[in-house]
């Protein structure tokens, strides 16, 4: 059985962080999920029924 040096251990790890799957065009990240998330409870939160949106009007 060979033995495997540092270098050539640190060699090969760094050669298979490189050949990684990039992530897809459009993904986002965690931190960016949970901002969407926020915001989107923020707008649930402060938006209102379409009945109560309904202007007095006078009739023509």
């Amino acid at each position: 059985m060979r033995h495997v040096t540092g270098g050539a251990l640190a060699a090969l790890l760094l050669l298979a962080a490189c050949s990684s799957e990039p992530d897809a065009p459009g993904a986002i990240s965690a931190d960016e999920e949970q901002q969407l998330n926020d915001a989107a409870a923020m707008l649930d939160a402060n938006s209102i029924a379409l009945d109560n949106a309904i202007e007095d009007t006078p009739a023509r």
